[in-house]
């Protein structure tokens, strides 16, 4: 808990990060179709990449673009969707390796994915 009001922005934005990291945890097959999050160590790099990328990509993005004088929950909104967008590319290689490497069809880890999105937002 934070120690002062003063502390509170930084939280929002650290929140913000962690729930974008745990939704790009389904581009990687991490949460399965019945939205539980298989715990490794590989889990623990990836979220720790993507909170990492949200954190260093949306300070910068809110520094480049002179955001600065917007909220602090818009600053975690935008951390948050760094997050998730680097994960995203993180994704996509992944599911690119999956798809090159096993007999798997396009249309079948594209069934995967929806089936694990349908299974956290129930």
């Amino acid at each position: 808990m934070p120690n002062n009001l003063a502390d509170l922005p930084f939280f929002v934005k650290v929140f913000a990060v962690i729930i974008g990291a745990v939704f790009a945890m389904t581009l990687t097959g991490d949460i399965d179709s019945d939205g539980r999050l298989k715990l490794s160590f590989g889990v623990f790099v990836k979220i720790t990449f993507s909170a990492v990328f949200g954190f260093l990509s949306g300070a910068w993005l809110i520094e480049y673009m002179d955001w600065s004088h917007w909220s602090h929950t818009s600053h975690g909104f935008v951390m948050m969707l760094c997050s998730v967008f680097g994960m995203t590319l993180v994704g996509i290689l992944y599911q690119s390796a999956l798809l090159s490497l096993t007999d798997k069809k396009l249309s079948e880890i594209i069934a995967e994915i929806k089936l694990t999105f349908k299974s956290i937002f129930k």
